[in-house]
């Protein structure tokens, strides 16, 4: 058995502390006696190049050290080749986890989503959730803002900038064309850096949760912000929740999903689930012993 770790050095906790990173990865490992590499990525697309490299006959896991998006271009890059994945939760946000980390311990077959031809294994966002995601990079470029508060700081920029959706959403041969305040797919639990948006998801039953809220007064958005927030959002009369196993989405212009954490621009979006797609390690211990108890 062999570990790959592959690193983005510009995530959040791993660029706090890189050389405290790389000595635990270290004691970790040879407390298990485990050979293992390291490779950073240096640009958008490195860590998907990275996993395609890495030979399919050989026994070994590569773990994600990074955010959700390293994460999803690691799946993008083995997910035909069935090798196993880790997460080493590094980011600011670390969504997947928190849903994952709820299995235990173990290797568990989890459900992809697919949409258009990109693989996603936590959640695809239309709306003002996509735009406060995607509004991140903006806010990163404000040094004086600290890392914990540009989630928050991208909320308000995003509200008052936000300009609502004008989509078609098709279910089988139902459809509906409207103007839309959030249009969100989940696999996973959890985004936004823990808000969980759709805690009747399983990560392995077949199933995306779909959830969906109206073009709405804008006076009132921060409102649902909130309970979404506290979780209390599913109480809400503007939103809309289905179970199903795809969708697609339409718009006369292009718009950007947020997926996992990486933006993809369309006219068009057809979105279903793939069972049991991807095999992924989880082990509490180990995690632990790199990032700490506090994720």
């Amino acid at each position: 058995m062999k570990y790959y770790f592959i690193i983005n050095p510009e995530s959040g906790r791993f660029a706090n502390d890189k050389e405290g990173f790389i000595e635990r990865i270290d004691k970790a490992c040879r407390l298990r006696d485990i050979k293992y590499e390291i490779h950073y990525t240096d640009g958008f697309g490195k860590a998907r190049k990275v996993a395609e490299s890495i030979p399919d006959d050989e026994e070994c896991i590569l773990f994600s050290v990074g955010g959700d998006g390293n994460l999803n271009e690691i799946i993008n890059g083995v997910v035909k080749k069935h090798m196993t994945v880790g997460v080493i939760p590094a980011g600011s946000g670390n969504d997947f986890y928190r849903t994952l980390s709820a299995l235990g311990k173990g290797e568990h077959r989890c459900d992809l989503g697919i949409i258009n031809d990109k693989y996603f294994i936590n959640i695809a966002c239309i709306g003002l959730d996509a735009d406060i995601a995607n509004n991140i990079s903006v806010i990163r470029q404000k040094k004086w803002i600290p890392v914990g508060q540009r989630y928050t700081c991208s909320i308000i920029y995003s509200y008052f900038k936000y300009k609502f959706k004008e989509l078609t959403t098709i279910f089988g041969e139902q459809s509906k064309k409207g103007e839309y305040t959030i249009v969100t797919v989940c696999n996973g639990q959890y985004y936004g850096g823990g808000h969980r948006i759709a805690p009747h998801a399983l990560i392995d039953d077949g199933y995306f949760e779909i959830y969906m809220v109206d073009k709405m007064p804008k006076i009132l958005i921060p409102g649902l912000l909130l309970k979404l927030k506290n979780g209390r959002h599913e109480k809400s009369k503007r939103v809309v929740r289905y179970t199903d196993k795809g969708l697609k989405i339409q718009s006369d212009i292009p718009v950007t999903c947020n997926v996992d954490g990486e933006m993809l621009t369309d006219t068009e979006f057809k979105i279903r689930i793939e069972k049991s797609a991807i095999k992924v390690y989880n082990d509490p211990q180990f995690v632990e012993e790199i990032v700490g108890n506090n994720i």
